[in-house]
């Protein structure tokens, strides 16, 4: 689990101040409490670039956007109110109230790290879903030392685990009209 550097509850308005003037780091809140990102590893940054490119090439003349974990994803639900940055984020938001956030998105991507493997399959599993009920969107989970990428949907009113694809497979993403093959995403 990321470091935890905030002891009492902080209201979303002064996280979001203290993240607009932070210059050198980022962090991420959740339900009060601002936590640190952890750093990745060059290969966590491939899949990240690679999965980036591809997306971009894909979107070019759509009315989607595609970010790489640089900008903020509002989550507010019944459960949790926080303040995430997913490693890619595809947002077809058609008006942002923000210059630095989004509320809705299409994909949300992790790409596993040891620090965070927990977080990002139970946690953001749990809060992705709410903001991908609305678009119907996807979820991936990526293994970067590992050709094996999960696809969680809502699918039968709960959001699961619909596909597992490995080295041989191509990943379909149905919101974007997309099949990646595993074979780009994970070259070298």
């Amino acid at each position: 689990m990321p470091h935890k550097i905030s002891h009492s509850l902080v209201t979303p308005e002064a996280y979001l101040a203290h993240e607009r003037a932070s210059i050198t780091s980022r962090h991420e809140y959740i339900d009060g409490y601002i936590v640190a990102m952890a750093g990745g590893t060059i290969q966590h940054g491939k899949m990240i670039a690679n999965l980036t490119r591809i997306l971009g090439n894909h979107l070019v003349g759509k009315p989607c956007d595609v970010f790489a974990a640089d900008v903020n994803l509002k989550v507010e639900s019944a459960f949790v109110k926080s303040f995430r940055y997913p490693d890619v984020m595809v947002s077809c938001e058609r008006k942002r109230r923000f210059e630095d956030m989004c509320e809705s998105a299409t994909v949300l991507i992790e790409v596993l790290s040891e620090s965070t493997e927990l977080t990002d399959r139970v946690y953001k599993s749990a809060e992705y879903g709410h903001i991908l009920k609305a678009t119907q969107g996807e979820y991936l989970v990526v293994d970067p030392n590992h050709p094996v990428v999960e696809k969680r949907m809502w699918q039968d009113g709960r959001f699961k685990v619909v596909a597992t694809y490995n080295e041989t497979d191509s990943i379909l993403l149905e919101s974007l009209e997309l099949t990646i093959p595993m074979t780009d995403l994970y070259q070298h």
